[in-house]
């Protein structure tokens, strides 16, 4: 995490390369209200975030736009991933302006503000100086500017509870908020060092590196949908029936792709010889040790479900494999391609998703820029042919295979989704 910070929300945040999936507006509001105004040097602890609000409050007295009060409640927002360094010191580190500028032009850029006119960004400068010679007056007695600026309602410069202080940023954020998307999806390919997300809206496409589920869903969590190629529902005893063998009848030649899972006492068991040994006594079948070296992944996604039930209605279970071959077939069949694992394979992959994706060469450029993601283009592949299906099954509908799946003892459905099959032409989203 050298060149990382971790946010609160579990987003691992590097400054130097953030992608718009990286700002959350939660990490935002909670570490602005926790981060002192002035580095500490007034009175009582009065945070950027209560600064944030008076500006955003300030505009909306003086009817300014909502795009110019939005402005106001997010001009600092850069301040939560870098912190606030004093105007002094900011003025000798040229390289972190150029950063700063960069993050703020990021988190403007992805609420919908990225086009400010000058009018409007002289309206924010103008307000946040006046706040400035107001909160020096009240929490330190210091006239900041010669003549105070006017304001034109009182404000609250008192020590207020942080968690209110967060929730009514929160709460301002939601009533301005200029760019929600019309949709949302996200395809998530396991990997061999975390998880490879592509997130797609109508406006923007995304992809990101995350080290756990967990921050896979920090990122996600707004989406409609989240296909995610790892199995969810574990089988307990054998009459419990995994969509496998089912799946497998859409794969003619590619059956391989679709391993046998193990039943849930194996994916905890502390070994591969006793994961072995429970999985041919429950199942009455042994374990290989391909298989094996998933169950650490199975085992995070099963305890993150536990944990975080909300997530149940939106992660769902599906296969690269089987998004190909339904894009393959247009929709309308599924026809598998050769393996991914040659050249002709992955050429062939990349060419179907440009046919029908009109985002998939901002993702591919993405990858390539990423260190982390340069070298897995494979998994990127994946996890984008798992947003597609995503993104037509959201318009299309979903079908389940099985038809009628089970669940598990936890109440997990045992079900690989995609698309619905059609019988018109193949239609793009975008």
């Amino acid at each position: 995490m050298a060149h990382e910070i971790l946010t609160i929300s579990g987003i691992r945040f590097n400054p130097f390369q953030a992608r718009y999936s990286d700002i959350q507006i939660v990490d935002i509001a909670h570490a602005l209200s926790l981060m002192t105004r002035a580095n500490g040097h007034i009175r009582t602890f009065y945070s950027i975030a209560q600064h944030s609000i008076n500006c955003c409050l300030e505009a909306r007295a003086r009817e300014y736009s909502r795009r110019v009060q939005l402005a106001c409640l997010l001009h600092d927002a850069s301040e939560s991933y870098l912190s606030d360094l004093t105007r002094p010191v900011k003025k000798q580190l040229g390289g972190y302006a150029v950063v700063e500028a960069a993050l703020q032009g990021l988190i403007y850029a992805k609420y919908g503000l990225d086009d400010l006119s000058e009018q409007e960004k002289e309206q924010v400068r103008t307000i946040d100086d006046a706040l400035l010679h107001h909160e020096f007056m009240a929490l330190r007695g210091i006239q900041f500017f010669a003549s105070p600026p006017v304001v034109e309602r009182d404000h609250d410069f008192s020590q207020r509870d942080f968690a209110a202080v967060e929730m009514e940023f929160l709460d301002l954020f939601s009533d301005l908020e200029l760019t929600r998307p019309a949709w949302q999806v996200v395809g998530v390919d396991g990997c061999r060092t975390g998880w490879v997300s592509v997130c797609l809206t109508d406006k923007i496409a995304d992809v990101n590196w995350s080290q756990s589920i967990a921050e896979v869903w920090a990122r996600g969590q707004t989406a409609d949908y989240l296909l995610l190629d790892m199995p969810i529902g574990l089988p307990s005893g054998p009459a419990d029936s995994r969509p496998e063998p089912e799946a497998r009848l859409h794969l003619p030649g590619r059956t391989a792709t679709l391993f046998s899972v193990p039943c849930r006492q194996a994916v905890y068991a502390s070994d591969y010889t006793t994961a072995h040994a429970v999985n041919r006594e429950i199942l009455g079948r042994g374990l290989s040790r391909q298989s094996y070296a998933l169950c650490a992944a199975i085992r995070e996604v099963d305890g993150f479900l536990e944990i975080q039930p909300q997530a149940r209605d939106k992660i769902w279970e599906s296969h690269p494999e089987l998004c190909f071959a339904y894009l393959n077939g247009q929709g309308r069949s599924f026809i598998p391609l050769a393996s991914k694992h040659t050249a002709s394979g992955q050429q062939e992959r990349i060419e179907l998703l440009l046919a029908c994706e009109p985002q998939t060469q901002d993702v591919l450029a993405q990858a390539a820029a990423n260190p982390r993601l340069s070298r897995l283009t494979a998994d990127v592949l994946d996890a984008l042919a798992l947003a597609v299906c995503a993104k037509l099954g959201l318009h299309r509908g979903f079908s389940s295979i099985p038809e009628h799946p089970r669940q598990d003892e936890k109440g997990l459905w045992m079900s690989i989704r995609v698309p619905q099959i059609i019988h018109d032409e193949f239609t793009q989203y975008s």
